[in-house]
């Protein structure tokens, strides 16, 4: 076939001109330059990744990279001439600077001013090698089927009183303290509320928990620094601007099961967070049934824990970005649960339930303030929780009970950090909140528990002070008012409602350390703190039934000091990487008891003193290139100084003597495997020490497994030996168990 002469010519053409703009375009590329660069901390000399590079041309072309975990960042087809550069990291001095960009690659190293501010509760730059506060970081290590109570439990200093497996009640003590001392935070918010019986850690899932901070004595000025007990702090996954998927489903003995999934990136300078994450356990372990009959074994059987089921959900958002120099983060986060009160073993109920829903939100904005020499931190948050509680048989408690209560919060707090003369860091702070508590008891509306309210102001600073190279001063102090107001009904009229109750009060909170490095890793650390902690709602005016509340209580102070040796070694290598020797000692005074005073009615009162001491110790090493060992031990006496004789020189409740945990980690390759023991020394349940929990050992093993394409394989035993071990009299834990998990991740 003939094509006609102007198909022809077209055809030429075209192709003509296509070879002309491949020519063109190859033309440009050899003609346009590109930069390379590194970012290194000007005085670590450590690379500064996640730093937002941006290039603007005189013609108005602007590029954005960031740099990588090395601090390298690339720009490419850049036309040659001059660009002015501009550098910014959160936690460094902004940089800019003008580049020349020539037709051969261009590369800079540019180094960068950290500022030495605490910024989003990070210490941005480490001014100090060795903080006067001994704090240990427990990472979540997704064991499966394990939950914060578990995780927690492993940690030095710290005792767990659980009712159950998964998701049961679980409370918290740090140093033989009570679950009321001890504050708890997630992401910085509080959990505590007004109206007490403390944090139940078994409603706080581990889904998106990147790791806990447990502070023992001295607590950082950004918490508020009155702390009885202590503070933990949960922190969930941060934003890092990387793009990053994560899936993990488990499976596990008693019908466990949990599903999560989670993404992460960029979007248009934002950078997002999202996360589900799903637990649920039938609980229908076995447990050895004595019957009641502690010394009749005629009538002992094993049986299976019945309404003990528990279902939970976890959503979690988070948004941020850089503004300039600031950030702004946005966090929201919801759980709900849904579970079982099976009660006491021997006498189990069948229908008794409690369901729990928890909303929080949470504003942060911070950054450095004029040429670096200081810095703020504005936080607001919110949140509420309705709690429904249903015993309509009068299973657990005393008589048929359906109740449905709100605990709302507001918080505001402003913090202000400086560099003052002498390179002394001070730190002021300004914090107010209001907590109320609406309860509403479905089956008895004169019930004597009425809506609520508690306001707060407080304010306080912290300052620290280099005294030469090696020594550092910190001191702090902080005063918060409290505003009460309650109403309550007439204890022998319930019809009657008395005049709403005003209870004011103040609390004082001073502390002082010091930290001193000795060479070779080794440093001395000190601390003396005296702290306040004031009833709460519960212990104010009381609950129904079976408590009575007492508006003349005052508050509990805590007189604390401690002292003890931190050795750090390098942490790669064999050897050891860390030993701590602590001795504490601690004294509360108008310590708050609930006292029997009738066959069905208990009331708090200020019983007197108590006398809490005791040593910890800490360790970390490598024994051979692929063999690690991490073990803690504790030793207390947690003396009761009440002035009644039958009490005086007691042991407090729920206070064992000696605590030991220790894990052995083989890492060959791509597997791991551990062995971990734990043994804790008998102690009693009541104030009398007649009540006995026996000694227990447990034995754990586990490993883990990277396969190909992001995939990892986990798996673990608990308590090989079957132990049948219970916290609290009556109420048992779980024999020998299992967990099985399968995770994948991309961008990590």
């Amino acid at each position: 076939m003939t094509v006609p002469s102007h198909v022809e010519k077209r055809t030429v053409g075209v192709a003509f001109l296509v070879v002309g703009l491949l020519l063109a375009l190859h033309s440009a590329a050899l003609a346009a330059g590109s930069l390379q660069g590194r970012l290194l901390d000007q005085d670590a000399g450590r690379p500064v990744a996640g730093a937002a590079v941006t290039l603007r041309a005189p013609s108005g072309a602007i590029h954005v990279v960031r740099s990588d975990t090395s601090g390298i960042f690339h720009c490419k087809n850049l036309s040659p001439g001059p660009w002015e550069l501009r550098v910014e990291r959160l936690g460094y001095r902004p940089r800019q600077s003008p580049v020349q960009i020539g037709a051969a690659p261009t590369a800079v190293e540019l180094h960068l001013q950290a500022l030495p501010l605490l910024m989003d509760e990070l210490v941005v730059r480490a001014r100090r090698q060795h903080p006067a506060s001994f704090v240990e970081t427990v990472p979540n290590q997704n064991a499966p089927g394990a939950d914060l109570a578990q995780l927690l439990d492993r940690a030095t200093g710290v005792n767990i009183r659980r009712y159950g497996g998964l998701g049961a009640f679980s409370t918290l003590s740090i140093r033989g303290s009570t679950a009321e001392q001890v504050q708890v935070f997630l992401d910085g918010v509080p959990l505590n509320s007004a109206v007490g019986g403390g944090v139940d850690l078994g409603g706080l899932p581990l889904g998106g928990v990147e790791s806990v901070d447990i502070y023992r004595g001295a607590v950082p000025a950004r918490f508020g620094g009155n702390s009885l007990g202590g503070v933990v702090h949960i922190r969930t996954q941060p934003l890092n601007g990387k793009v990053r998927t994560r899936l993990q489903a488990a499976s596990g003995s008693h019908g466990t099961r949990q599903l999560g999934t989670s993404l992460s990136g960029p979007y248009k300078g934002w950078e997002y967070l999202g996360l589900l994450h799903y637990r649920a356990s039938r609980n229908d372990f076995r447990f050895w049934d004595d019957n009641g009959t502690e010394y009749n074994a005629q009538d002992d059987s094993w049986e299976r824990r019945l309404n003990s089921d528990f279902r939970g959900l976890r959503g979690l958002a988070k948004i941020g970005r850089n503004l300039g120099a600031s950030r702004l983060q946005l966090h929201n986060t919801v759980d709900l649960s849904y579970k079982g009160i099976p009660g006491l073993g021997n006498n189990q109920s069948l229908h008794t339930r409690y369901d729990t829903w928890r909303h929080m939100a949470e504003a942060t904005f911070f950054g450095p303030l004029g040429h670096s020499r200081a810095g703020y931190r504005m936080r607001a948050y919110h949140s509420r929780q309705k709690d429904e509680y249903q015993d309509q048989h009068g299973e657990v408690g005393l008589g048929r009970q359906h109740d449905r209560n709100i605990t709302q919060s507001l918080g505001l707090r402003g913090q202000v950090h400086a560099l003052v003369p002498g390179e002394s860091l001070l730190t002021a702070f300004v914090a107010a909140r209001r907590e109320s508590f609406a309860p509403d008891d479905l089956l008895h509306p004169a019930s004597r528990l009425l809506p609520s309210r508690r306001r707060a102001l407080a304010v306080g600073t912290e300052v620290e002070v280099p005294l030469g190279p090696r020594l550092t001063l910190q001191a702090g102090t902080q005063a918060e008012g409290l505003d009460d107001r309650f109403f309550e009904r007439k204890y022998f009229a319930p019809s009657a409602v008395l005049p709403s109750r005003n209870n004011r009060a103040i609390l004082w909170g001073q502390r002082v350390g010091a930290a001193l490095d000795l060479g070779a890793g080794l440093a001395l650390k000190a601390h003396h703190g005296r702290y306040q902690r004031a009833p709460n709602f519960f212990e104010l005016f009381g609950d129904r039934g079976a408590v009575i509340g007492n508006t003349n209580l005052v508050n509990e102070a805590g007189h604390n000091w401690d002292l003890g040796l931190v050795l750090r070694g390098p942490a790669a290598g064999v050897g050891l990487a860390l030993a701590e020797v602590v001795y504490y000692h601690n004294r509360v005074e108008n310590l708050i008891r609930f006292m029997q005073n009738s066959q069905r009615v208990s009331r708090p009162y200020n019983l007197g003193r108590a006398l809490l001491r005791g040593m910890e110790m800490r360790v970390e090493a490598r024994l051979l290139p692929r063999l690690a060992l991490r073990g803690n031990y504790a030793y207390q006496r947690t003396e009761n100084r009440t002035p009644f004789s039958f009490e005086r020189g007691n042991d407090l409740p729920n206070a064992p003597r000696h605590r030991l945990n220790t894990r052995l980690v083989c890492d060959v390759g791509r597997v791991e495997l551990y062995g971990e023991f734990s043994r804790e020394s008998r102690h009693f349940l009541d104030r009398a020490n007649l009540r006995s929990v026996p000694v227990r050992a447990l034995y754990n093993l586990g490993g883990s497994a990277s396969l190909v394409g992001g995939m990892a394989l986990s798996w673990e035993l608990r308590n090989l030996t079957d132990n049948q071990v219970a916290d609290l009299w009556g109420y048992p834990l779980p024999g020998r168990s299992y967990g099985l998990a399968v995770r994948y991740g991309s961008g990590e």
